[in-house]
């Protein structure tokens, strides 16, 4: 339904609910359009919430107003909501804060004044029909407390049925919306089916030409790699050959110094020997001449010790 239902036809619908013989006349002041109840005794009443409230007690449903005096209050709370709240909203953000105040209310509860059905949830529902029905998959998702309320409330004995059997006129467009649907599924189904013609020649090309020519490509490279690789494998096999027979080369050196220095060291000690046993020959001679000196010396002086 494009707008939503107000003033009049919303209490015609409330009186089609209620039981009530119909005939009262409904009409609007103001630049808001207040409804109004003319009555055939006293003065006429005004506003949603005060005509709503009398219809009830005419129908002799004052359950429908609350039992207690708590929910009472709720239930006048919540018809003081729509009136201010969901009528005077007329923005996206005032209609994303109406879901987000309902969602928190309606976390713990059934219905509006919690476990009984009263007049603010069908007053609350007429006001909210039309902004429910537009809501998305994941906008219902996001305001999960209050689609589930919705949804109780629309299937609540006569309510959701008098209001779609008089006020809401999209089975018709369901019914244009299904045609066009149908139309276009069958525009998309050609469509598709071209894109499936045009993918399988793409395909048969593929496999046709683009493939055997990629396969000797890619065969000639490869044998052009394995051919590269082979010749980058002989010519390190040569580095390592060359640096093996380096490596050997330096070690037979290195052997062949310390073979050198070991007779070196070899003739040095050997020489060494020679020249201590030359030394020790030379301080034994030179020792046994000392002696012979010594024994020479002391017969002299034998001799001059007798005088």
């Amino acid at each position: 339904m494009a707008a939503a239902v107000r003033g009049a036809e919303e209490l015609e619908l409330l009186e089609r609910l209620l039981g009530l013989p119909g005939g009262n006349k409904y009409g609007v002041q103001g630049e808001r359009k207040v409804p109004v109840l003319q009555t055939n005794n006293g003065p006429g009443l005004t506003g949603l919430m005060t005509i709503a409230a009398h219809l009830v007690r005419q129908a002799r449903k004052d359950q429908l107003l609350g039992s207690t005096a708590e929910e009472k209050a709720v239930v006048q709370q919540w018809l003081e909501y729509r009136v201010t709240r969901v009528n005077g909203g007329s923005s996206k953000e005032d209609t994303r804060t109406i879901l987000k105040d309902l969602n928190m209310h309606l976390e713990d509860k059934v219905y509006l004044a919690g476990n009984i059905f009263t007049l603010a949830d069908i007053l609350m529902y007429y006001g909210l029909h039309h902004i429910m029905v537009d809501l998305t998959v994941q906008e219902k998702e996001k305001y999960l407390n209050v689609s589930r309320w919705f949804n109780h409330i629309q299937h609540y004995p006569d309510v959701g049925e008098i209001y779609s059997r008089l006020l809401d006129h999209r089975p018709v467009i369901q019914g244009e919306i299904r045609y066009f649907v149908k139309e276009f599924e069958e525009k998309r189904g050609l469509r598709e089916l071209r894109v499936l013609e045009n993918l399988k020649n793409t395909i048969f090309e593929a496999n046709e030409r683009v493939l055997p020519k990629c396969e000797q490509a890619m065969q000639d490279n490869l044998s052009e790699t394995f051919k590269r690789l082979q010749a980058a494998n002989a010519m390190i096999h040569r580095f390592q050959e060359r640096e093996c027979e380096a490596r050997k080369l330096q070690a037979d050196k290195v052997m062949a110094r310390e073979e050198k220095c070991i007779a070196h060291w070899e003739e040095f000690m050997k020489e060494q020997q020679k020249k201590r046993a030359e030394v020790d020959e030379e301080h034994r001679k030179a020792m046994e001449r000392l002696k012979e000196q010594y024994s020479e010396m002391e017969k002299e002086l034998a001799k001059y010790a007798s005088f």
